[in-house]
């Protein structure tokens, strides 16, 4: 009985100076405040780190189109944190974005263009109107970079949109015969349209008295012109 209870004394004894040798030697080490390593250089980043007598770990490497690559944009602890000396600053270090193929977009319509860009990770830029007599108004007709160029995730893409045929100054044939307008029409680049007839006795048989749009208007090559012929 008395060995037992002297064991067990001396089992006491040793952990109670196992633990208060642990706790000198804890708070025995020497605390330092981490430094701030954010938006700098990887090897930047290492060596103030280092000088604090901290190491420094890479815990993960993030695409980000923002900074340069290898540039610290994470970091665990904080700044101003006091951490043991020897302890380890997990950082977050951005790399390059991916890089993804242009699709080819000629031809299809706006909302179909932007469907597709999305697509592909990528984003609409400056869309620009160009006059153009084969592309329906609304379909794209051109695109920066071409087809199958590799560019960063998130590019945003300049496009060209069709605002269909180019607008031209309708002539004036008011006052001239069918024949007379119908050529001038031609010349300009139109067609004639629908042709009405209405009286005027003050003028010729046979001679336009309107048209519609008006003389001077801009309207798209190939456009009918509308036509009142006078008969008496």
């Amino acid at each position: 009985m008395r060995y037992v209870l002297f064991s067990a004394l001396v089992s006491a004894v040793v952990s109670a100076g196992t633990t208060v040798a642990m706790n000198k030697f804890v708070f025995s080490k020497e605390l330092v405040d981490v430094p701030q390593v954010m938006n700098l250089p990887l090897a930047t980043a290492r060596s103030l780190v280092e000088s604090k007598g901290l190491l420094l770990l890479v815990s993960e490497e993030k695409e980000d189109g923002k900074v340069v690559p290898g540039t610290i944009v994470g970091q665990r602890p904080l700044d101003g944190s006091k951490v043991a000396k020897g302890e380890s600053l997990a950082v977050v270090v951005s790399k390059p974005l991916s890089a993804v193929r242009v699709p080819d977009l000629v031809g299809k319509p706006v909302a179909d263009a932007k469907a597709r860009l999305e697509s592909a990770k990528l984003a609409m830029g400056k869309l620009t109107e160009v006059a153009d007599e084969k592309a329906a108004p609304g379909q794209i007709v051109a695109q920066i970079p071409l087809p199958g160029a590799e560019v960063a995730v998130g590019y945003a893409m300049d496009l060209s949109v069709s605002a269909g045929p180019p607008k031209l100054p309708v002539p004036n044939v008011v006052g001239r015969g069918m024949a007379k307008a119908k050529d001038e029409l031609q010349k300009a680049g139109f067609t004639v349209g629908a042709v009405k007839t209405k009286s005027d006795d003050d003028r010729s048989d046979g001679i336009i008295l309107e048209q519609v749009p008006a003389a001077g208007q801009p309207a798209p090559k190939g456009s009918a012109v509308e036509l009142v012929l006078n008969r008496t």
